[in-house]
């Protein structure tokens, strides 16, 4: 990965494979795929031996667009600053921001549990606490509650409206907050942990759905409606909070 000076950019190239199909001329700039970063970096996809030439002319077509999307990157992070782990910091979990508490345990690992409106960290009694360790505690928390939560309310729903997967996974995903594929199987983002349980269910009701209508067609978000008619307004808590999720990022 290399990064190069375009007008007034910094860009990170990053190879993109596009197996033995080769990909001369005009076709190049239909394959390569531009993207800003959380961080308001820019990063194009290309495929290998694409001139640079090429990749300069692609990202000045483009200049208006990333100038747009890094002043929306730039606006959500003021708006949802890092957190510091520290006392008193508020972590969203099912809606409700809860309030760090840190206390000293008798444990010989940082242990986590949920409080009331406070999430609290046992830190062990002969060491200092530590941020790190306090965010990859949490996360692991998070995760372990998520899953117990995601496999009960999914569980639920098939029952619910008699729509059956043909399994299902928890992880952590960068973009969606779920997916169905074409074999039926469901998967859920357990970062959906900060959410209010209603939005949870609203997910799983979106992918359930797609086991009937695989699309998202009248039909699919007459379904989805059925069995949650606030849908819309849940579909908007997603948008306007998703950037919130990143203290569960990848520690």
């Amino acid at each position: 990965m290399s990064e190069i000076e375009i007008g007034p950019f910094r860009v990170r190239l990053k190879p993109r494979a596009f197996g033995n199909r080769k990909v001369f001329g005009r076709r190049v700039r239909s394959s390569m795929k531009l993207t800003i970063e959380k961080d308001g970096s820019i990063a194009v996809a290309v495929p290998s031996r694409t001139p640079i030439s090429l990749v300069s002319e692609f990202v000045l077509a483009n200049k208006e667009w990333i100038e747009r999307e890094r002043a929306k990157v730039q606006l959500r992070a003021d708006q949802n600053p890092p957190k510091k782990f520290i006392a008193g910091e508020k972590l969203r979990f099912f809606g409700v921001e809860r309030e760090l508490v840190l206390e000293a345990g008798l444990n010989r690992t940082y242990q986590v549990e949920l409080v009331e409106n406070f999430l609290v960290v046992n830190v062990p009694a002969d060491l200092e606490s530590d941020s790190n360790e306090i965010r990859s505690a949490v996360a692991r928390f998070a995760e372990r509650q998520a899953r117990l939560h995601l496999q009960e309310r999914l569980e639920h729903w098939s029952r619910r409206m008699d729509l059956r997967p043909s399994g299902a996974s928890f992880r952590r995903q960068k973009t969606r907050w779920g997916s169905c594929s074409s074999e039926g199987h469901i998967s859920l983002n357990w970062k959906l942990i900060i959410a209010p349980e209603e939005v949870i269910d609203y997910v799983i009701i979106h992918e359930l759905a797609h086991l009937k209508q695989a699309n998202h067609s009248s039909r699919f978000w007459e379904l989805v409606q059925k069995f949650d008619p606030e849908y819309q307004r849940h579909r908007r808590w997603l948008r306007d909070h998703q950037t919130e999720t990143d203290f569960l990022a990848d520690t």
